[in-house]
């Protein structure tokens, strides 16, 4: 071989490996949905690790590697970032929970416990404890705090029906404990996202707290009242096996 014709050869392997190295370092684009994902995603890192306030635009375009004019294609101003946070958590939340409640429901309260607290484990886990906690706050922008209100109502209309079937309770107490179960759950989650229960320990705890509560609420059953018969009158309890009415 010539050296005409190996520094041909030389030049055209030096081109071959300029081309694969710039081939493998290059990021691959993100589709539109993918990226309006992880600006989520990044938004809701920044929420559970320094707070709603730090979800700014040009933070979430720091953290995220984009700009800030990129930030503001997908959400056109602050509230409708956060807002889409908190409606992705509890996008998934449901999901989550509709899956495990299909693995494990019909079944007692107690069961449907352990699989809604089981689906806010794994969500804060895969989405942060920002957005849970931004659900259950006032705050100062009132758009974002209606919205979170919204959404609990959302999660808690099922358990309005399970309530009011289990505890044969007025409305008004069906109301009262739907919140309180609510509440007990957020502070067992508290207490599990802080380190102070394991996961099983927290999942055990809201169970039980929630099935003394309902037992605490529990009507008798309407079998065992009463009958009344014409004239207003209870039917006897003492009436023969033949069913013959006591005079």
């Amino acid at each position: 071989m010539t050296s005409s014709n190996r520094w041909r050869l030389l030049v055209t392997f030096r081109k071959l490996a300029r081309h694969a190295m710039s081939t493998n370092g290059r990021r691959r684009r993100l589709s539109s949905e993918e990226r309006r994902r992880h600006l989520l995603a990044v938004a809701g890192e920044l929420m559970t690790k320094r707070g709603v306030d730090a979800v700014q635009f040009g933070e979430v375009a720091a953290a995220a590697g984009v700009t800030r004019q990129l930030v503001y294609k997908f959400f056109p101003s602050r509230r409708t970032l956060i807002m889409a946070v908190l409606e992705d958590f509890a996008d998934e939340l449901t999901q989550r929970f509709g899956r495990g409640a299909a693995r494990h429901i019909p079944g007692s309260m107690e069961d449907v416990t352990r699989v809604f607290v089981d689906a806010v484990c794994d969500t804060i886990e895969s989405k942060g404890a920002g957005p849970w906690d931004l659900l259950d706050s006032k705050g100062p922008d009132p758009k974002v705090a209606r919205l979170g209100r919204q959404i609990q109502e959302r999660l808690l209309a099922p358990w309005r029906v399970r309530i009011a079937e289990t505890t044969r309770a007025s409305d008004a107490d069906v109301a009262a404990l739907a919140q309180m179960v609510s509440a007990a759950g957020r502070a067992v989650l508290s207490l599990w996202s802080g380190g102070e229960l394991t996961r099983a320990e927290a999942v055990r705890a809201a169970a039980r707290g929630v099935t003394a509560m309902l037992e605490a609420f529990t009507r008798p059953a309407a079998a065992g009242r009463p009958k009344r018969v014409r004239g207003g009158r209870a039917a006897s309890q003492s009436a023969t096996s033949g069913g013959v009415r006591a005079r």
